[in-house]
This record gives C-alpha cells, sequence and structure tokens, in this order.
C-alpha cells in the first residue's frame, strides 16, 4: 500500500482506491510514489510537499471509508470544517469559523467550489461534484489570486478521475441498514490513438431514517438521486490537450426535515397555537424524530447540467495556454415543512433557477531554468438567478391564517477579473511568491414578495399598515399582487414597489508567500494574503422596500507561518500552522426595525471588524508496515468587534466579544487503519475514526437557543482486500448513536434543528479491472 504525506490536513492515498485510475502509461506527473501526491492547489502541478499552502488532500478510498459522499460530509476528514443545512435547503460551508450564514441559493459563498479547476459558483450546483473523484484538494484561508473571489474562507477543489490509455472499469456498490443503497461505475480507456474517453455513473436509492414521533408516524429520507459524467481527451498533436467534461444530476430525494424544539408562538391567541403548544413537553429526543405535516410531499426536484471545454496548448516547452469554458444550468426545488411539527402551519417550497457561464484564459510558464514559474490571466463571469420561496402561511401566528406568499426576484452577479502570480526561488530552497487579481463586480435584483391568494391573505398586513398613513393606500394591494411598501428612501410613496437596484464594486485580492526548504525533509513558510467576497442582496419575505438593501463586498487579511516536517526516515508527516484574520465587513443574516421602530424585518448586514486567530496541526505516520494513522486538530477564536445590531424584537443588541456562527473552538478528527500482511492474494484489514466537534452556535451574538453541544462520533470498518482488484468492508458510523445537530434555525413562532445522522451498519463492496 503506498500512502502519502498531507499539508495542513490529512492525505492518505492507496493505490488501490476506486475511482482513482492510473494507467502505467499515462505521464509522470499523475502518478504517485512514495511519499508524494501530485497536487494542483495553485494551479499548476507539483508535490503537495512543496506546496506553502495550508491544503487537506483526501484520496476516493478515503473518502469512502469516511462516508463522505458529497461535500457537506467533508467534516469527517477535514478539520476545522464544518457544513450546516439551512432552512429551505441550501448548504452552508465553514473554514476556519469563515462563513456566511444565509438560506439564500443565491448567496456567494466564502467557501468556494471547483471541479478541475472549473467554479461551481453556488453550493446547490454541486450535486455532481463527487462522482468518480481521483481526490479532493480542500484549501484553507484566502485564495482570491488564482482562485478569484468568494473564497475567503478556502476553496474546495475536486479532481475527478481521468480517461485512461488502456481499458478499465470498475464498480462500487454500498447498502446500509437503512436500505440506503450507493452505487457507482465507470468505463474508461482509449478510442483512438488520439482520443480517450472515460464514462461514470451514480446513484443514491431509498434509506430513508427519519419518523414521525408524535402527531402521525410518516416515513422520511428515501433517495432518488442520479448523476452521469462523460470525459473525452483529445492529444491531436504532442502540444495541444482538449479535455471536455458533460455532467448532469437529479435530485428527487425526500429531504430531512426540521425538529421543532422552541415553542413561542407570536399570537398565543392565534388558532394554531394551542396545537402547536402541544408539543411542549414532547419535544424530540432521537435524531430520527422528524414530525412533518400529514401527506406533506417532501421530495427535491433540482437538476443540474454542465459542461466544461478545457484547452491546453504547449507554446513552447516552458510556456502553456490554458482556456477553461465552463457552462452550469440548475434547476433547485427543496420542500420544507419549516415549523418542523404535524401542526400546518409553515410549509414551503424553495425555489432557484441558476444559469451561469465563466470563461477563464491564461498563460503559464517558467523562466530561469525553472528558477521562476508565472501565470497571467483574465477571467468573466456572468450568473443570471431566480430565486424565491413559496411559503403556505397556514397557521403561523405572526400572520393571519391562510396568508401565502412567494416571494420571488431575479438577480444577477457579474465578475470580470485579471491576474497573475510569480513564484521566484532566489536561491536554493529560498523562493517568494506574490500574486494579485483585480476584479470588478455588478450585481442587480428585480423582484417583490407576492400576495399567493387566501382570505384575508398576507396582503392585509400591507393593508393595516399603510391604512394607519393613508387608508385609500389600502385599495392598492390585491390579491396575488405585490405587497412590498415603498417606505424609502427616497419616495415614500407606501405602494407596491419591485425591488430595482445594482451595486457596482471593485477590488484587488493579493498575497505574498516567503517558504524555505534547507531539505527535502523540512519545509517552512509564512504567508500574507487578502480575499473577498462578493456583496449580495437580501432575497427573503419583505413587505419594505427599505431593507432590500446590498450588503456589500467582505475583505479578509490573512497572516500564516506554517511547516512541513517529514521524519523517522519518511514515517512520519507533521505538519502545522498558525493563523490570524482580520475581516472587514462580514456579511451576516440579521434584522433591522423599521416605521421609526414599529416592526422589525429580517435584512443582511456588514458587521465592521472581526478577527479570527488559530492554529492547526496534523500528523500521518506509518510507525510499522500495515499500519496508518492520520489524525489533524484546529483551534479558532473568532470575535466580533465593536458592533450593535438588533434581535428580532428589533431591540438593541451588543455583538461586541461574540464568538462567529458555526465555528467551534476545537475540530479534531482520528484515523486509524491496519491492514495484516499475508502470504496470499488477500488481505484482512480493520479500521477506525474519531470525530470531535466543540460547542457553537447557529447565530451571532450567541443567543441560548442557538447553542450547538459538541459531539464526538465513532467510526469502525473490517474488510478484505483482494490483490485481484475487490474490495469488501462493513461499516459502522456513529456507533454511540451520539444526537447532535449541525444547524439551528429561527421558524417565526419558534425555532428548528438539522440533526446529524444516527448509528449506522452497512456493507461496501467495489471492484476494479
Amino acid at each position: 500500500m503506498a500512502w502519502t504525506v498531507l499539508a495542513g490536513g490529512l492525505v492518505t492515498f492507496p493505490v488501490a482506491a476506486f475511482g482513482q485510475d492510473v494507467s502505467d502509461e499515462q505521464p509522470a506527473a499523475e502518478e504517485s510514489t512514495g511519499l508524494e501526491i501530485i497536487v494542483t492547489a495553485q494551479k499548476r502541478e507539483e508535490r503537495l510537499s512543496d506546496v506553502p499552502v495550508s491544503v487537506v488532500a483526501a484520496t476516493a478510498e478515503t473518502l469512502q471509508a469516511s462516508g463522505v459522499i458529497d461535500a457537506t460530509d467533508l467534516g469527517a476528514v477535514v478539520p476545522g470544517f464544518t457544513a450546516s443545512t439551512s432552512v429551505f435547503g441550501p448548504p452552508v460551508f465553514s473554514l476556519r469559523g469563515v462563513n456566511f450564514n444565509s438560506f439564500q441559493a443565491s448567496a456567494p459563498p466564502t467557501v468556494s467550489s471547483y471541479i478541475d479547476e472549473a467554479s461551481i459558483p453556488y453550493p446547490i450546483m454541486g450535486q455532481a461534484l463527487f462522482l468518480d473523484v481521483e481526490r479532493v484538494e480542500v484549501l484553507k484561508g484566502p485564495q482570491g489570486t488564482l482562485f478569484g473571489q468568494n473564497a475567503t474562507g478556502g476553496s474546495i477543489n475536486v479532481i475527478a478521475a481521468k480517461p485512461t490509455y488502456s481499458l478499465e472499469a470498475g464498480f462500487r456498490v454500498d447498502v446500509n441498514h437503512w436500505g440506503e443503497t450507493n452505487a457507482e461505475a465507470y468505463v474508461s480507456g482509449p478510442l483512438s490513438d488520439t482520443l480517450r474517453a472515460r464514462v461514470a455513473a451514480q446513484t443514491t436509492q431509498f434509506g430513508g431514517w427519519q419518523r414521525g414521533y408524535f402527531l402521525n408516524d410518516q416515513k422520511n429520507g428515501d433517495q432518488n438521486k442520479l448523476a452521469g459524467r462523460l470525459l473525452l481527451d483529445w492529444t491531436p498533436t504532442d502540444r495541444l490537450t482538449v479535455a471536455l467534461n458533460v455532467n448532469a444530476s437529479y435530485d428527487k430525494s425526500e429531504q430531512q426535515q426540521a425538529q421543532a424544539f422552541l415553542f413561542t408562538p407570536v399570537n398565543p391567541a392565534a388558532p394554531a397555537a394551542g396545537p402547536f403548544l402541544s408539543y411542549v413537553g414532547n419535544e424530540p429526543n432521537d435524531a430520527r424524530d422528524a414530525d412533518f405535516d400529514l401527506g406533506y410531499d417532501t421530495r427535491a426536484d433540482s437538476n443540474t447540467v454542465q459542461a466544461i471545454l478545457r484547452a491546453d496548448y504547449e507554446i513552447t516547452d516552458s510556456l502553456t495556454f490554458t482556456s477553461i469554458t465552463n457552462y452550469i444550468d440548475t434547476r433547485f426545488r427543496s420542500p420544507h415543512d419549516q415549523d418542523g411539527t404535524a401542526v400546518p402551519m409553515q410549509p414551503a417550497l424553495s425555489k432557484a433557477d441558476i444559469e451561469s457561464i465563466n470563461q477563464e484564459v491564461r498563460l503559464a510558464g517558467e523562466l530561469a531554468d525553472g528558477r521562476v514559474n508565472f501565470v497571467i490571466g483574465g477571467s468573466y463571469a456572468d450568473d443570471d438567478i431566480t430565486e424565491g420561496v413559496a411559503n403556505e402561511y397556514i397557521g403561523y401566528t405572526g400572520f393571519p391564517p391562510n396568508s401565502p406568499a412567494e416571494w420571488r426576484y431575479d438577480l444577477t452577479q457579474k465578475a470580470l477579473a485579471v491576474f497573475g502570480n510569480v513564484d521566484f526561488e532566489i536561491v536554493d530552497g529560498l523562493t517568494l511568491s506574490a500574486g494579485a487579481r483585480y476584479t470588478d463586480t455588478e450585481q442587480s435584483i428585480f423582484g417583490c414578495t407576492f400576495d399567493g391568494g387566501g382570505t384575508p391573505g398576507i396582503r392585509a398586513i400591507s393593508q393595516a399598515i399603510v391604512s394607519g398613513i393613508d387608508p385609500p393606500l389600502a385599495a392598492a394591494y390585491v390579491s396575488g399582487g405585490c405587497i412590498t411598501i415603498d417606505d424609502g428612501p427616497p419616495n415614500f410613496s407606501f405602494l407596491p414597489v419591485f425591488a430595482d437596484q445594482t451595486q457596482k464594486e471593485d477590488n484587488v485580492a493579493w498575497r505574498g508567500i516567503v517558504s524555505y526548504e534547507p531539505s527535502d525533509q523540512v519545509l517552512l513558510y509564512g504567508a500574507v494574503s487578502r480575499g473577498y467576497k462578493a456583496g449580495t442582496f437580501p432575497v427573503i419575505v419583505n413587505l419594505f422596500n427599505s431593507v432590500i438593501q446590498p450588503v456589500t463586498q467582505e475583505e479578509l487579511t490573512s497572516y500564516e507561518a506554517g511547516a512541513k516536517l517529514t521524519l523517522a526516515d519518511g514515517r512520519v508527516q507533521l505538519n502545522a500552522a498558525a493563523f490570524h484574520y482580520d475581516y472587514k465587513d462580514k456579511q451576516f443574516f440579521g434584522f433591522l426595525p423599521v416605521l421609526q421602530g414599529a416592526l422589525v424585518t429580517a435584512t443582511l448586514v456588514n458587521i465592521p471588524e472581526s478577527t479570527v486567530d488559530g492554529i492547526e496541526f496534523d500528523i500521518t505516520a506509518e510507525p510499522i508496515d500495515g499500519l496508518r494513522i492520520t489524525g489533524g486538530a484546529t483551534y479558532i477564536d473568532t470575535e466580533v468587534k465593536n458592533f450593535v445590531g438588533f434581535d428580532f424584537a428589533g431591540q438593541p443588541l451588543d455583538y461586541s466579544g461574540k464568538e462567529f456562527s458555526y465555528a467551534p473552538p476545537w475540530s479534531a478528527n482520528l484515523d486509524a487503519e491496519y491492514e495484516f500482511q499475508t502470504s496470499g492474494t488477500i488481505r484482512p484489514f480493520i479500521g477506525g475514526s474519531v470525530t470531535y466537534r466543540d460547542d457553537t452556535f447557529a447565530d451571532l451574538g450567541e443567543p441560548a437557543s442557538f447553542a450547538m453541544p459538541s459531539y464526538t462520533l465513532l467510526d469502525a470498518r473490517v474488510g478484505l482486500i483482494s490483490d485481484n482488484g475487490w474490495r469488501l468492508s462493513i461499516y459502522g458510523r456513529n456507533l454511540t448513536d451520539e444526537y447532535y445537530w449541525n444547524s439551528v434555525a429561527s421558524a417565526g413562532d419558534g425555532a428548528v434543528r438539522f440533526t446529524g445522522e444516527p448509528r449506522t451498519f452497512g456493507a461496501s463492496f467495489s471492484f476494479r479491472y
């Protein structure tokens, strides 16, 4: 078994990993030998141990053994990474405490995602991201210079398994005791002397583990996902390579439903308040508990199509031109019973349609006998988005009964950028790196919150508000019409109005790195970098146009120092880093009083200043033949500086000194596996892992009801590996049946949480030809 180092994270590189085909005839740059793995963290192929950036690299087999099937599961192998589920479905990723806690599908992330260097602009577009992968590289800290904006926390770079020079095929089937079945298969090989192809498909079916526990006993959670990918690699000449990646996926799974745990109706006298309050004393106490409206259809209806065309032309032996054209189109439909009970109150359907086009061109090369490596280029991105939520508001006590509404907005995100980076090895082992990216951005919004009918309907709220100002104005708010009030500035007409705004900004992201390798076993580095996350507009139910204001771009400046050490004759790899972040204009979801404090509404706001301080370390060791141990831990101290905002009641709230949301101070992972050495062709193995996450909060201000207690997950696995290409594994995950949750959200009349999966047993079998 070959194994490898990690850089700022955990890495294993078993050569028998499913989805990881390295043909003997392929270029040496794609091979792994000894302690090394080739990565593209800096948009060129390098040994992972030579990269002066904090990187976690995980192979296909590592992901499979840890139960990682999409980006939301990466916390199992990446200390400092968390993923939460927002109340309307879109995931929120956090690295080293840096995140944007918003339920908007169109919210630019702080942790960006890529497939073979092609952008996945929004997390909901990554349905097929982990199909047939070779490895995943998670870069920590701002990555704006090479990867662009919206990577202030870091980036997730997925490298797909590539077409091979000889015929190869394989499959994997995984079944757990809930009945969930995940199957993946691929075929790869040459079509001609110059053309190679790879076809892969994956499906996940069945497996519902949620069940009603109080007012009904409905089952929920059956999966229905399908993804496919076609890769073509064409090399018509020795200097030209053209690669096509076409992938498509759909998700019609039953969506996980939230658990209600806090019951505070806005209007205790409302008709639905009594049945809702019957849950007091009957709160859920198990991960499986999930009441939702009887007969409610929880199935998603989402799909994504993506096409990536990449061309690499070697102008000379030391100069390469690269073009990456990326088109991606996503339909997202995610139903959630927002109140988390079986009382008909707030069933809602989140909707988003996103079309994204991205073009990047760059020149990369080397000078001075390889002592200087450089890249210069430019990129353009254009995203067209329609997003909203249709909420029935059947019994929400803050509105009249039967007040359906839909907020629907058309948004655009455009970005034009030029960038460059230079690495200069001044003397043997000492390298200076410097880079910068200028980005010009534009965001726009057009839309409204619409009445959905019903009597008296949600329009009655707008009618009541404007009637207190001028009674005839109420007639303008009609069934099915726009109910957003023009409360200024500048007009103050108090008539229905469509939000229609544009925001333009620009920025310069940059980085500087000094790295020193006194020997092949030691790398020391220090880095200073700055990255930006684009501004955006709030897409929420909104009766007041004055709060549909953009948040401006946020800025993060990082100071980091680290070391990567190879010890004990190559049997131990130790890495450590310390970092400090200065954060300006951090975006977060908050509240604002309107109409001179008479009412309160939700919106997005900027926090002027905040900081993150942290340390992290990791170790990979093979103390004896066959035993591999990997472990890592991250500690962070996040703090909002002087800032006073408002709580949900419109009262001033001092956030100063409070920690970030979804930022557990400690996070750690430990994994060990022993492969028994035998004289035959079949070798047994046994392994296990521990994952720990510290206490944190799901909202800024450290509200007690949004507290998320610490948890520890224990996993184990045992199986057989054959030299004939097959692998059998039996596993158990969350063996102690830890009851934990990964997010908490306000639900109007209370609060809900999304739990982690309960104890699960299963088996996996894979075969490669």
